[in-house]
């Protein structure tokens, strides 16, 4: 299911007023338009399959990839949540993430693992983060920002259990709940997390709209793109996941195609051929 023209310029139509502001670090730029997570996953074939007119909006994956994402405004907690298709894990973002750094989680579902990818705390350490790690899997790392410095902890969201986590995002001299919050349950793909870690340590600045009040003290500058050219910079990437979800569906009817039998005529000579 392609991003239609209609959503296109309701996409274009919010964006066109709002100047453009770069902000950072990441990790505090606040939400953002989930629209940079939900029309990916549409152009590289995802289905709209909530039901028409209810606000919760539900997201298949094609074919066998029958993952599955919900956004629920209702509610309190993780409005974002994101389940396997075999139901072994799940994934929930609280409402303060950015949607980059959820897209970074998303777009592994797209492209599959990468060859020489490395795991969520190496990608903090490749970063310049302080990485402390704990035998039983926790651990913390701390951003190299001095001015702005941001904490990753990674806790059991159960003090009996292994497989149910909350990576908690902090500030070292913030008092009381944390910046946002993740919840994992059960074995996500380790692709997925070296994702969204890749997105989290990033030093790019992410764009937001000059009077998007909704974040934790980022720093903003104003941006060089123009709205008009930010908003072309979001039909660039749901154009190059709309060409990628081709390819890979031409790839995978290749490999199911049985392959083509011999002409008669070339079968016969061929026979003739090998007779003593």
């Amino acid at each position: 299911m392609a991003v239609s023209p209609a959503q296109r310029a309701s996409y274009a139509n919010d964006h066109h007023t709002k100047i453009p502001f770069e902000k950072s670090p990441r990790a505090l730029a606040g939400p953002g338009d989930p629209r940079h997570v939900t029309h990916a996953l549409l152009a590289s074939g995802w289905t709209l399959t909530s039901a028409p007119g209810d606000p919760r909006i539900t997201l298949t994956g094609p074919d066998e990839a029958r993952h599955q994402m919900a956004i629920d405004p209702f509610a309190s907690g993780s409005p974002w949540r994101i389940q396997s298709a075999d139901w072994t894990w799940n994934a929930s973002f609280d409402r303060m993430v950015p949607a980059e750094i959820i897209a970074g989680f998303t777009d592994g579902l797209l492209h599959g693992p990468r060859r020489g990818d490395i795991g969520p705390w190496e990608h903090m350490q490749k970063a310049g983060w302080a990485v402390e790690r704990q035998p039983d899997g926790t651990g913390q790392a701390l951003s190299p920002a001095p001015e702005l410095p941001v904490r990753v902890e990674l806790r059991p969201i159960f003090n009996d259990s292994s497989d149910h986590f909350a990576w908690r995002i902090t500030q070292p001299d913030h008092i009381g709940m944390p910046v946002w919050k993740m919840w994992i349950s059960g074995p996500v793909p380790d692709h997925l997390m070296a994702g969204l870690a890749e997105q989290l340590v990033s030093d790019a600045p992410v764009l937001r709209g000059m009077y998007d009040l909704d974040h934790y003290s980022a720093r903003q500058e104003p941006s060089l793109l123009t709205p008009q050219q930010a908003v072309e910079a979001h039909f660039t990437r749901i154009d190059a996941a709309q060409a990628r979800g081709r390819s890979q569906r031409r790839t995978r009817l290749t490999t199911r195609l049985p392959a083509p039998a011999a002409a008669p005529a070339a079968a016969a000579a061929s026979s003739r051929a090998t007779r003593p």
